[in-house]
């Protein structure tokens, strides 16, 4: 049976993406912190569905944290054949007013963590084991604005290190960006602005969680694609903002 990591799974789009994987025949080790419970919840679920799932709780912005956390998924489950970086961390500031707090649990969070258990994967695998890696960015990226500055400064930084990974010579290692849309309401959006805001993109539809499992499955089963990124945005990427969407 194969192994699918996915960090950040204790809600919203890790979660969902857990129960895809494991409904697809994978072994599911689901990562979360201060939603350890739901993790916790949806794994005994998943177990009592007659799928195979465990989930384990670490902060991964604390320093120190993230190779005791990844023995332990060895341990339980050996290196996973799928990795999935999701967890994040998105509260606002702006230039001129950057709270140090929030940079630098951007930075572990975003970058130091994910790019660790890259490492991690790709020392302790057995030479004959194929790695998929799906590292979860944000379509804000390609137009960037000052919302939300050191989210987005952290997210910056995984998709250099994405792009770095992407350039090396390892048939073995494949690593992809995924740069999502609007999936979830977020920073306050009441359900009718959400909807409303949805509709400001060139395809006028929301992006699902759905959408970005059919894509991460169609990569692992392509053997033949190499590692780049993808935009699942509804086309928001394509469309330029002075402003989060949220604010305008």
């Amino acid at each position: 049976m194969k192994t699918a990591l996915v960090t950040g799974a204790g809600r919203r789009l890790g979660a969902d993406l857990a129960r895809s994987f494991a409904r697809d025949g994978y072994r599911v080790v689901l990562h979360a912190n201060s939603s350890f419970q739901d993790a916790k919840s949806l794994s005994d679920s998943l177990n009592s569905e007659g799928y195979s799932a465990l989930a384990f709780g670490c902060d991964l912005s604390l320093y120190g944290t993230i190779a005791h956390f990844f023995e332990q998924v060895i341990a339980a489950t050996g290196i996973p054949d799928v990795i999935v970086n999701n967890a994040s961390s998105f509260k606002y500031d702006a230039p001129g007013s950057v709270d140090q707090e929030i940079l630098q649990r951007s930075l572990q969070l975003h970058v130091i963590a994910p790019v660790l258990i890259m490492e991690l994967a790709v020392r302790n695998k057995s030479c004959h084991q194929a790695v998929t890696i799906f590292n979860i960015l944000d379509q804000k990226l390609v137009n960037p604005n000052p919302d939300y500055f050191s989210y987005t400064v952290g997210k910056a930084g995984l998709h250099s290190a994405t792009r770095l990974w992407q350039g090396m010579d390892m048939q073995d290692v494949r690593v992809f960006g995924i740069l999502p849309g609007l999936l979830f309401p977020s920073g306050g959006q009441t359900a009718d602005r959400y909807a409303e805001d949805v509709m400001k993109s060139p395809l006028q539809k929301a992006v699902t969680a759905s959408d970005i499992y059919d894509a991460i499955a169609f990569f692992v089963r392509n053997k033949g694609i190499k590692g780049q990124d993808f935009a699942i945005d509804a086309g928001e990427s394509l469309t330029g903002r002075a402003r989060d969407v949220a604010f305008e």
